[in-house]
């Protein structure tokens, strides 16, 4: 009989094993993933500068927004040369600034400060005259990282309408917009608003103080891409996607290479993207649930933000404008 119990108790710490095992996985891939991220680009800057009061002394925001722009091809420079236009088309309303969202140099980012990339894929491209004018808030994304990531932060040191004083930070526009800018490539939390992304970006929507909360990343969070999760936002639909949509009023990405306007049911947040700005146009699923407006080609797109409006436009490789919508705050679709 004590053989027996003994055999018993055995067995049983046996069944536990596998329950131990398990969370000894968990551990390990949450050190993992701490540790793999890139400590050295890390910390999130808030930054403030005014908007241009330029509509019968009401303050407006007024931004482009472009992804997957860094081939250095001839799509490139023909989405730069149509937002050459626009800007120029809009000199009694100006813009205060480009949104970069990622894949800013392929195919593998830049290796220093001094890389003949700069040149090519950024400097001639957006030298033109009105652009450059212009600050750039970039992101970071997956080609951006194969290389140094780091180097693309030092830049701002470099060249000062290169606004990206880490791998996530902020910017307000007054009090009419903040600008929460994105890591997704290593989109950490760990309850550090100044190490990790999420916890990052928690707070500073928290202290937005009814300014319009606009999210930047290279990944979407929702999109009509064929080519995979990466694309269409699986990873976000079962991590934060709910935390974003009760309370960011736009989340814009690149990555997937098509133009998009996306609402989905009892979410606040309009889902945009626009990795369109030079790298190959991608494929579209059939099925595209919440898609308002989608288009396989390449573009930018441009906002305008003032207190209680926010105005988005959508704009081909020659600056035709191919799709508009407005959005009043606070506005939650049921």
């Amino acid at each position: 009989m004590r053989i027996f119990s003994l055999l018993l108790r055995f067995g049983k710490w046996l069944a536990l094993i596998p329950a131990g095992l398990a969370l000894c996985s968990l551990a390990g891939a949450a050190v993992y993933l701490w540790l793999a991220t890139p400590r050295s680009t890390s910390g999130g800057i808030h930054m403030s500068w005014p908007p241009n009061d330029s509509n019968g002394g009401r303050s407006i925001v007024r931004l482009m927004a472009v992804g997957d722009t860094g081939t250095g091809g001839p799509g490139q420079y023909k989405v730069a040369a149509a937002m050459e236009a626009v800007c120029n088309q809009a000199k009694k309303k100006k813009f205060d600034g480009i949104l970069l969202l990622g894949d800013n140099f392929y195919p593998a980012g830049v290796a220093s400060t001094e890389d003949p990339q700069w040149q090519e894929k950024f400097e001639r491209p957006y030298g033109s005259p009105c652009l450059a004018t212009m600050p750039f808030y970039p992101v970071l994304g997956n080609h951006d990282y194969r290389l140094s990531p780091q180097a693309q932060i030092d830049y701002s040191l470099v060249q000062s309408r290169w606004r990206m004083p880490g791998r996530f930070y902020s910017v307000d526009f007054g009090p009419v917009a903040r600008l929460i800018a994105l890591d997704t490539q290593h989109f950490d939390w760990c309850g550090s608003p100044r190490d990790c992304v999420y916890d990052f970006m928690k707070s500073r929507i928290a202290s937005a103080k009814g300014a319009w909360t606009i999210l930047t990343g290279h990944h979407p969070m929702a999109s009509s891409s064929a080519h995979g999760r990466s694309y269409d936002g699986t990873y976000f639909k079962h991590t934060i996607r709910d935390t974003v949509c009760k309370q960011a009023d736009f989340y814009l990405a690149g990555h997937a290479h098509q133009l998009e306007h996306l609402q989905l049911d009892g979410c606040k947040t309009d889902f945009i993207v626009a990795g369109a700005g030079g790298a190959d146009i991608g494929r579209l699923k059939e099925d595209r649930p919440g898609s308002k407006f989608v288009q396989a080609k390449s573009g930018f797109v441009t906002m305008e933000l003032e207190d209680g409006k926010a105005t988005v436009m959508f704009h081909d490789d020659e600056g035709r404008q191919i799709y508009r919508y407005e959005k009043l705050k606070a506005e939650i679709r049921s």
